[in-house]
């Protein structure tokens, strides 16, 4: 059971019903958002404590809306992780490099990804 509230932003359906039942199953606190603007807007009232955030958006990607975040402030104590299914070896290292805080590849490996979450939230050890 964890303490954490999660921002998804994703566009595929599968992805985000994915991520409902697993984060369900451990009561964590979700809210899934298909696009960048309207998690940006989302942000402007909530703070959750990890943005999960697919890499490519329609309209404004990823990297643009993390970018625009931090810039504002919107989340400053907030966590980013990266998601996608149309990766590369490069992949993660840019993600991280870009300023997200880690890095989940799609389909999602559901038997640790709240452990993994809770670690970039700063809440335990992976």
């Amino acid at each position: 059971m964890s303490d954490m509230s999660v921002l998804l932003v994703d566009d595929d359906p599968h992805a985000c019903e994915v991520m409902q039942l697993v984060l369900r199953h451990h009561n964590v606190p979700l809210t899934v958002v298909g696009d960048a603007e309207t998690a940006l807007d989302y942000l402007k009232s909530n703070s959750p404590d990890i943005v999960i955030m697919d890499i490519f958006l329609p309209g404004i990607d990823g990297y643009q809306a993390l970018k625009r975040i931090r810039q504002s402030s919107l989340l400053p104590s907030g966590r980013f992780v990266a998601t996608t299914a149309y990766y590369t070896n490069d992949t993660e290292q840019e993600a991280l490099t870009r300023g997200f805080d880690g890095y989940i590849p799609k389909p999602f490996d559901s038997s640790n990804l709240v452990a993994y979450l809770e670690m970039i939230a700063g809440r335990s050890q992976y």
